[in-house]
């Protein structure tokens, strides 16, 4: 007796497939640059790998989760890109001693930008039908 998978188990297959090859792509354009920090690079990868996994097997449009997932590596970019002139700035200004801050609160400030982008994005791929019946009842 053969199992027959659901159409639904396919489908949620093929976007997380398609994220991940999306996700790798992203990854790898944004490696190639030479002027990225490793740190920058590292959270854009974790960033790319939790949105993937936790974002592509939910209901929604293909297209709309990739763009999703461009915006955010564009904002990580930045972000991260903002907050390393930040730092140096510091340093010049600060001393050497502010490394040791810059070493906590890197991470702490990156996990910042991370959930309330993946939340954003939750609530951008609500479904309307939903946001109308809520509003209803």
């Amino acid at each position: 007796m053969e199992l027959a998978l659901p159409e639904n188990n396919v489908i949620k297959n093929w976007y997380l497939g398609a994220g991940i090859f999306a996700g790798t792509i992203i990854t790898y354009t944004i490696l190639s640059f030479s002027y990225i920090s490793n740190e920058s690079a590292i959270m854009l990868m974790i960033f790319n790998f939790l949105f993937i996994s936790l974002v592509f097997p939910l209901r929604g449009k293909l297209v709309k989760k990739i763009m999703l997932l461009l915006l955010g590596n564009i904002i990580g970019f930045l972000w991260n890109n903002i907050f390393s002139l930040f730092a140096y700035t510091a340093v010049h200004y600060l001393g050497e001693s502010f490394n040791i801050g810059y070493l906590i609160l890197n991470p702490l400030l990156n996990l910042f930008w991370i959930v309330s982008f993946w939340s954003i994005s939750l609530s951008f791929l609500a479904n309307s039908r939903n946001r109308q019946g809520s509003v209803e009842n």
